[in-house]
């Protein structure tokens, strides 16, 4: 039996992990003050009497033995102002940033996506990811989002493809819009890199990468009469002369 090798994203993930946690600073900070500890010690030992080279020997071995219980504290705590706290894992942090999703259909390890005319009411837009960390969730859009890769985004999508801040989401006038916000990859609706804000309409394909969303829009008593009176056309009668 081979040995697994782990995937390109899962090494990413947790080097993107150690930097969140601050785990590379602090083992930094400790090999620092280990080396300052023995510079001083081959000072102080010989005025105290013991052997420099052995006591120099015994701290060393004491700080390879330490550094992995400093690499294991840092993991799981960070000092912070308020004083020594324990670090939130990642999923916990993005599932409080994220705006509530108004449909999870994610039972038993099969993901199932929203059928045509399938949506919570009282939402006209939702957005359904398809593919991604995201996927089998829904979530309805009433006001102004931005998604990105970035905790502080009102929908957070774990992906290294994803900007900090990928794109915005916009509604006006009953109409949901989207625009790109300088991200690296781009925002792609129906197969095609939008340059500028772009209205979506029902069943678009909003893709940020290799993240898929679908969007699908829930046409309200009112707007379906709206839409029917913009496209009734009216035909002047003829003028009756009176006048006879």
């Amino acid at each position: 039996m081979g040995v697994m090798e782990a995937s390109p994203e899962e090494s990413w993930s947790f080097f993107r992990e150690l930097k969140r946690r601050k785990v590379t600073r602090t083992c930094i900070l400790y090999i620092l003050v280990c080396w300052g500890a023995l510079q001083v010690g081959d000072i102080l030992f010989p005025a105290l009497g013991f052997d420099a080279d052995l006591g120099s020997r015994y701290f060393l071995y004491g700080a390879v033995i330490g550094f992995p219980v400093n690499f294991a504290l840092a993991w799981f705590f960070q000092i912070t102002p308020q004083g020594i706290v324990r670090t939130t894992s990642f999923v916990e942090r993005r599932v409080l940033a994220n705006i509530p999703p108004i449909n999870d259909r994610r039972t038993g390890g099969v993901t199932h996506y929203f059928r045509k005319g399938d949506s919570e009411p009282g939402y006209q837009w939702t957005l359904t990811a398809e593919t991604g960390p995201l996927a089998g969730l829904s979530f309805g859009v009433t006001k102004d989002i931005v998604l990105g890769r970035s905790l502080e985004c009102d929908l957070a999508v774990v992906s290294p493809h994803v900007s900090r801040q990928h794109a915005r989401l916009s509604m006006v006038d009953d109409q949901l819009y989207v625009e790109d916000l300088g991200s690296a990859n781009g925002t792609v609706v129906n197969g095609k890199a939008i340059s500028k804000r772009q209205a979506l309409r029902n069943e678009d394909e909003l893709r940020f990468h290799d993240i898929i969303f679908r969007v699908t829009e829930m046409f309200s008593a009112r707007r379906s009469e709206l839409d029917a009176a913009n496209k009734t056309t009216f035909i002047q009668a003829p003028a009756v002369d009176d006048d006879r």
